[in-house]
């Protein structure tokens, strides 16, 4: 999460844990609780996860905190979850994670806005429009061979179109794979969140 040091560690098994574990190693002066550590560890374990298993969690939470899946075909819930899997630590953090996914009117971030909302992205915004638009294949190889060659031809690096372009789609500077979002959204989803951001830049 942002401002949060990274945290690594060693992660050992229960059965390991119950063999070493001994009373007489126990002092009162040397415990202590690590939020950090254990937000870690959490997603270290959430990483082993199956994929029947950890898509199972992620609907009962996404219905928890109110999307209506239900809304969604499964094969399109399924594919955007996908794109989570490995990248969060904790499942409440899904619902920000990936909450674009289910509703198509999302707040921007604030400071994405004033970072990435310029006059100068704007046309960017425009070219990356018209060359997704083209498009005959709508999936993750040919939108970053597209997004790429679009940046080549503006003179700028990948990220100069990258950044405004997920905040178009998605309201967040942070999130699943852009390219492979994309992909999930389809194009058609795609166009219009840009044609909404770029009436939110303005002139």
């Amino acid at each position: 999460m942002a401002g949060r040091q990274k945290i690594t560690g060693e992660k050992i098994d229960i059965d390991e844990i119950i063999r070493i574990f001994d009373l007489k190693n126990i002092g009162r002066s040397s415990a202590t609780f690590d939020p950090d550590k254990l937000h870690w560890l959490n997603g270290e374990y959430a990483r082993e996860l199956s994929d029947s298993e950890f898509y199972n969690l992620a609907v009962a939470k996404l219905k928890a905190s109110g999307v209506k899946l239900e809304s969604f075909p499964e094969k399109y819930v399924c594919a955007g979850l996908e794109t989570c899997k490995g990248k969060i630590n904790t499942f409440d953090e899904l619902p920000a994670y990936c909450g674009f996914y289910f509703t198509d009117n999302f707040d921007y971030n604030p400071e994405g806005v004033a970072k990435h909302f310029t006059a100068e992205n704007k046309a960017r915004l425009r070219a990356v429009r018209e060359a997704l638009s083209g498009l005959e294949k709508f999936d993750a190889a040919a939108i970053e061979t597209t997004l790429k060659s679009t940046a080549g031809k503006l003179g700028v690096k990948v990220g100069g179109i990258v950044h405004p372009t997920r905040l178009a789609v998605t309201g967040s500077n942070v999130g699943p794979s852009l390219y492979h979002l994309l992909e999930v959204l389809g194009k058609e989803k795609v166009l219009a969140r840009i044609d909404r951001a770029l009436r939110k830049i303005g002139c």
